[in-house]
This record gives C-alpha cells, structure tokens and sequence, in this order.
C-alpha cells in the first residue's frame, strides 16, 4: 500500500514538469551530438585485428583494412537492453569471451563466440563477475551471486564434453574473489579481497590446470596486488607504518622472501592507478586532491618523471587492454564540466602528449577551484567546485552539492552532461572531500570509519558553511546530492542541520544503516562491518550507529524537500526499507505540521520514485542515463 502510495504521489508531481522534461532533452541530445559518440568505443587491439564495441555490437576489423565483420549482435544476445562490459580475446583468436549486464540484476552474462570463417555463439555462462583466457581455449570465470563472489571456474572450450571445473573457492564470507592478467600476459593472478585485506594466487598461463601458487598469505589490514616483468614480480603493498604505498619485487625463481623495495607513496598521497610497461612503471598519484603521475624506470629503478596533470583535471579513465605490451600508456582525463581528453604517456620518448586534435586546457569559460574548509576537529577538508563567469551574483545562483565520504572511494567527478548542462544555466557545483572518502589516502578513509564517522558529517556540515561563508551561494539556493553509501551522511545531515540547505536528491540510498548491520542474514552484512561496526556483539557500536543513523534520528522537524529514486531489485538497497524511511518521514512531517501549524504550501515535497531494475545506481546506455536524469 505504500508502495502504490508513494507511486501515485510521484506520478501525479512530475506530470507537472512535462514540458520542462521536453525541453531538457532536446539540450541534452543537442550537447550530446556536440561530443564523440558514447556508443562506439575501441576495447581491444590484439596483433593484426581491433575489436570494437558500437551500439550493442561487437566488430572485427583488420589493421589497413575498412570493413568490419561482425561478431555479435542484440539478436544474437537475446537479453533486452545490456551493456558490454569487457571483452577478451583467447591467445590465438580462436574464441572471444563478452561480459554483458543488463539493468535488471546485479549479475553479469559471458558469451562466449568461436571465431573463424562463421562466427557463432557457443556458450552462455551465467552469474559471471570477470574472465580470463588462460590457454588459447581454456577460459577461467568467477561466478557472482547474491553480490558475493567466493568460486573461480575453469572451461575448456575445445572439448567435446565442456564442463565447469573448480579452480578456486574462498571460505570466508569477507572475502570477494577477482581474476586480473598480468600486462605482459604470462601469469594470472586470483585476488581474494576484503575490504582491508588480500591475498593473491599465482597461475601460470602455460599451465592452466596446475594448482594456483599462493604468493604471501593474508595478514588482517595488508593489502597488496601482483604484476609480472621479465622473470620478476612485482608487489604493490600497503605493509608498513610510514607509507602508502611501496612497490616491491622479487625473482620468481627465488623463494620470494626478500622482496626488495622499488618505490614508496607517503603518506596522504592517494594511489589512483599503476601502469607496467615494457621499461616504465606508471604512477598516477592524488596529492592535495591534484592529479599527478610519476614514471619509475625499472632498470635503474629511479623516479624519472614528476608530471602535474592538468589543473582541471578531476578523473582518471585508465586505457586497460590486457594485450597492450607496447611501451605507451593511453587514458582519459575529464572534471564534471569537461569532456575526457585523450593522453599518451610514450616511454620511448618520455613524454606526455595530448592524442589526436584535442586540447589541454579546460573548456571555456568553465572555471574551477581547488578550496580548503577547516571541519569542527580542526581537520582540513579539500573542497572542488565548478561555475560558469556570468553577470549574476554567485550568491544568488543555486548550489549543488556532492558527498559520498565512504570506503575510502573518491567521488565520481567524471564528466556528466547534465552537469554541464547545470553549470551553463549558472549553477554552482560543490564536491566535499569528505573522511570516509578516499582522496587523501587510506588514513584519509580510516578517519572516517567505524567510531569515526561523525567526523564525516562535521566535515560536510563545514564544507557548506564555508562555500556560504565564501559567497557561493546560501542555504536557500542549495541543494544536496548523493547515490548509495553516500545517502548515509547526507541523510543524517538532513535531521541535524536542516537549515543549512533546502533539498536533497538521493539515488539507491543507504538510509538504514543499524537495522540493515543488525541483520546477519542479509548477502553483505559481515563484509560491511569493518566500515560501520557490529552493532549485533558490540554494544558501543549499536549505540554509536544510533547517533548518526539517518532513520533512527528522523524526528518532527522542517525538513528541506527531498526526492528519493529507488529501484525494484536492488540487492544492495532493499526497496523495503527505503519504504520504511519514507512512511517514517511523513508521519514526521504531520507531526511537525500539526505542533507548529505551518501552512500546507509550507510543507516540503517529498517523493519516492521507484524504478525497474536492479543496476544500483549504474546507467547502461546514453539513453537510460538521459531516463534517469529526465524522469
């Protein structure tokens, strides 16, 4: 009944908005077509052939060569609208493995397609996470279910009678399971990750029914990852007091128990991504919320290159085609307003290039700074934001602001057309750093976790205060935005300080954080409890989770209007309880209505649209982007 409720609701409030909905698309395709197509994409160069992905279909094509073949199609698919996520190719072409998600569940589907004269579909593997080939027929997958991945299967597509064989299984329910090719494609290694501890298996691709080779054993709190160069590993670790980061290595035919020490990352410097070339490593770095990279040559082992990215520059879309053995790094920088600039990092000539016709400097007149605000402990805050030069005062223009502060991942600042499409209507976009978040570093995350995460919203709450205090807009011109996780401090922002601005948009919320720890049976409850607590044996958590708790702490109050968007299936924020929220929000608002006897026009809108599928907050197409912003 509520359900139905709140649908009604939500229909009855956004038939008013049609022709604003018309008129926002029409500006959304036009700024679309001004951009190169989302929908066609190189993924892999393999020897003398490209493979490309264009509108749901995957081609062939020769090098030197016009045509295209094709590999696959919709029709050949059969799963409605999806999303090609990864393909990867076997050592002698001779099969083709695509992962595909579709909105609905949470899981992915391999196709796996032989090649030669006909291509053809042969296999479909369900509930598949990633994929490697191992053997020019051999494909090793990890299968996901119920958001948990603990199996690593193995097929061997050459045979008569294909069927899965176990590689791998992992016993402890913390642990999630991924598969990872070296660059130089000569081992695989197996990661077990939880969310503060790995432990990483070795296969050697030559070998591929061999038993995996454990590299170290997991130690609580030490993660590391695996590369492979010239007959040496490399261990990029965490282990140890003073550092980041250290990258290690060791020769494979030693007993790898002297590592030796290659390259550190200090302290509240943020390890983005790592690169290995041919003669190069690259590291791309955050330091202060800036992007760098700094280039290790592994024969000296000497830092080489200290690069300061663009200014601009607020994301990272690393190029990772696994059969990339070349001496060049190819990725993309983009910020919220600026379209992905393609660069090249050559270690033959030890240089970065901007690739093909584009430019550097961010799109004019587009501005962006870098701001600073102090939170209640003292604890400096990085703070991004983004606006257009106009003739209106900047505080009266409308401010958006974005805060996630969990996990230690940094907030999505990738380039978003809707974004831009704010900032040219003369909209204020604020990005809070907040702890919890990852952008200055594990501990930078660490003091955001646990018993910690009211230094969260402190520094939220300062963030505001401080982009007001500084004349960027003001309470009433500002709005909050969050997806997931980061519903958590937005939320309980929302009962403290509800002055401090006038609505919020939330998308896939975590809203319910005590009742969703206290129960076990629920797929990542344990896995979680290293960020929250557990509030089930240890009493000062379930007292602790009770303060900031955006459900618990919903009381009669003038609340800033808010729209919730949730969807049907999703296994990560159960529809149930954000229904729960929602009928405890309202009774609130009668509450407050009735004791202060504010006029119905007074009153803050609240809606709850619910949505088909079970993506999480994940938009599969340009179009199911532009349904999503739009509706």
């Amino acid at each position: 009944n509520i359900l139905d409720s709140e649908q009604r609701r939500w229909q009855g409030a956004s038939a008013k908005y049609r022709d604003l909905t018309l008129v926002l698309r029409k500006r959304l395709v036009h700024l679309h077509e001004q951009f190169p197509s989302y929908e066609s994409r190189e993924m892999i160069r393999y020897n003398d052939y490209t493979y490309i992905e264009d509108n749901g279909c995957i081609y062939q094509q020769k090098t030197g060569e016009q045509s295209c073949e094709v590999l696959l199609s919709p029709e050949d698919v059969g799963l409605g609208e999806y999303q090609i996520q990864k393909i990867r190719v076997s050592t002698n072409q001779a099969f083709l493995a695509v992962t595909l998600k579709t909105f609905e569940i949470e899981e992915s589907t391999c196709i796996v397609i032989k090649l030669g004269s006909v291509p053809r579909v042969t296999h479909r593997i369900q509930n598949v996470f990633t994929c490697e080939w191992v053997a020019e027929s051999i494909l090793l997958y990890t299968r996901q279910m119920n958001l948990q991945c603990r199996q690593v299967y193995g097929m061997d597509f050459n045979q008569s009678n294909c069927t899965a064989k176990l590689v791998y299984n992992e016993n402890d329910y913390r642990f999630f399971v991924d598969l990872y090719s070296t660059r130089d494609g000569r081992y695989l290694t197996i990661n077990s990750n939880s969310k503060d501890t790995s432990e990483v298996w070795l296969l050697d691709k030559t070998s591929p029914w061999e038993p995996p080779v454990l590299v170290q054993g997991r130690v609580p709190g030490v993660t590391y990852f695996i590369e492979h160069r010239d007959g040496f590993l490399y261990m990029l670790s965490n282990d140890g007091e003073d550092t980041e980061y250290k990258l290690l290595k060791a020769a494979l035919s030693s007993d790898r128990e002297m590592w030796e020490l290659v390259y550190v990352i200090k302290k509240r410097t943020k390890l983005v991504d790592m690169e290995m070339l041919k003669d190069h490593c690259i590291m791309f770095l955050k330091k202060g919320n800036q992007l760098y990279l700094e280039v290790i040559c592994l024969f000296t082992e000497l830092v080489i290159q200290s690069i300061k990215l663009p200014a601009w520059t607020c994301a990272l879309e690393p190029d990772h085609p696994p059969e990339n053995r070349g001496g060049s790094c190819r990725f993309g920088l983009s910020s919220p307003v600026q379209y992905p600039v393609p660069f090249v990092y050559s270690g033959l000539e030890n240089q970065l290039f901007v690739d093909g016709n584009h430019k550097a400097e961010m799109a004019q007149p587009y501005h962006s700074q870098r701001l600073e605000a102090k939170s209640k402990d003292g604890a400096v805050v990085p703070v991004t934001i983004f606006y257009k030069q106009n003739n209106k005062e900047l505080r009266t223009r409308p401010l958006l602001v974005h805060v996630y502060g969990a996990y230690g991942m940094d907030l999505n600042m990738s380039f978003k057309m809707e974004k831009r499409m704010l900032v040219d209507d003369g909209w204020i976009l604020g990005y809070c750093h907040v702890r919890g978040g990852g952008e200055l570093g594990s501990d930078w995350h660490k003091e955001g976790i646990l018993d910690k995460k009211h230094n969260g919203l402190n520094d939220l709450h300062c963030c505001i205060s401080h982009l007001h205090e500084l004349g960027y807009s003001q309470p009433r011109y500002t709005a909050i935005e969050a997806a997931s996780a980061g519903g958590v401090l937005a939320g309980a922002l929302y009962n403290s300080s509800p002055n401090l601005f006038k609505a919020m948009v939330l998308e896939a919320p975590f809203l319910d954080v005590l009742n969703t720890m206290m129960d076990i049976s629920l797929p990542l409850t344990i896995e979680e409890m290293g960020e929250w607590g557990n509030p089930v044996s240890e009493k000062e958590y379930y007292r602790y989770i009770k303060t900031y708790c955006p459900y618990q702490n919903i009381g009669p109050k003038d609340y800033p209007s808010l729209l919730i968007t949730a969807y049907t299936n999703d296994q990560r924020v159960p529809l149930k309880g954000l229904l729960r929220y929602i009928a405890k929000l309202r009774k609130a608002l009668i509450e407050y209505r009735l004791k202060s006897k504010v006029p119905d026009d007074k009153i803050p809108s609240v809606y709850l649209d619910v949505r088909p599928g079970g993506s999480h907050c994940d938009s599969l197409s340009w179009e199911d982007s532009l349904q999503k912003v739009l509706l």
